[in-house]
């Protein structure tokens, strides 16, 4: 991180860690019938605390919000984060340790909520809840997200690597040839993806370090496309010291991503081409 990004998210961890906890529990008018669902690692388990502040304190924030962990790291949680439970906010554990804890597990078991999911290494703006929400109401079947990816073809039909898939600068379009981006914050509603998306044999077998291609193709399998959000907010805060652990290095460095699509397109009997072809 720069000099000028690691002061504003000091200002910003400051400024959410003054705030009460009872009030971030409070039931408010303005509340969504929204869950929000993420999952972390240990070595952010300790400013994990900052990014539920974020979420709560919404311009418009969720009912309920839930942290999934592997079943190893109960009893090893912080304070700072157990304090954080309560009536929004509560960690389930799980035996599954994948990045795609951040939504499989939900989906389970809210099948018929629409669910909102973060990262746990970023602090989000004000208006990231309100914006997501905004847009799922104009279009209610499509995955809303505020970051996207476009899936390129090169002039023989080949998935070019993943990091010249441009990120799409327009707000408000709607495509099968759309890439959720995790990080930015994606809505997901219920019955937006395919009955394999909780497979857990599957998901590991076939995209172990790639939960967002993982659900896009889930996505294109039930019919549903990808839309950016109407509203553009500002790019959530990196917390200082949450980037020790990284997928992006080996996914990206290493063409990993691309590798994990095609596992997913041989496995389904699906060329990418279909997918433009929709778009």
């Amino acid at each position: 991180m720069k000099k000028k990004q690691i002061l504003y998210s000091n200002w910003q961890a400051r400024r959410l860690r003054r705030l009460s906890v009872a009030d971030l529990h409070a039931a408010k008018p303005s509340d969504a019938d929204v869950l929000v669902s993420l999952t972390s690692i240990p070595s952010r388990f300790a400013n994990l605390d900052l990014v539920v502040r974020s979420v709560l304190s919404q311009s418009v924030a969720p009912k309920r919000m839930v942290l999934w962990l592997n079943e190893q790291h109960e009893g090893g949680l912080p304070r700072s984060l157990l304090d954080m439970v309560g009536t929004k906010f509560e960690i389930r554990y799980t035996p599954l340790d994948s990045c795609h804890c951040k939504l499989a597990p939900s989906l389970a078991a809210f099948p018929d909520q629409v669910i909102v999911t973060c990262d746990d290494d970023l602090m989000y703006r004000r208006g990231w809840m309100q914006a997501l929400l905004e847009s799922h109401r104009k279009t209610p079947r499509a995955i809303v997200a505020h970051i996207a990816r476009s899936l390129t073809l090169n002039p023989a039909g080949k998935v070019v690597p993943y990091d010249d898939w441009p990120k799409l600068k327009q707000r408000g379009v709607s495509s099968h040839a759309l890439v959720q981006m995790g990080y930015g914050g994606v809505l997901y509603p219920p019955g937006s993806l395919h009955a394999d998306a909780t497979d857990a044999d599957l998901f590991m077998a076939l995209t172990p370090r790639a939960d967002d291609l993982w659900f896009k193709f889930m996505a294109w399998l039930a019919g549903t496309p990808i839309r950016t959000a109407d509203r553009k907010v500002g790019r959530p805060r990196e917390i200082v010291g949450s980037d020790q652990v990284r997928l992006k290095p080996m996914n990206v460095n290493q063409d990993l991503n691309r590798k994990q699509w095609l596992q997913l397109c041989e496995h389904y009997g699906v060329d990418s081409r279909a997918l433009l072809d929709q778009a």
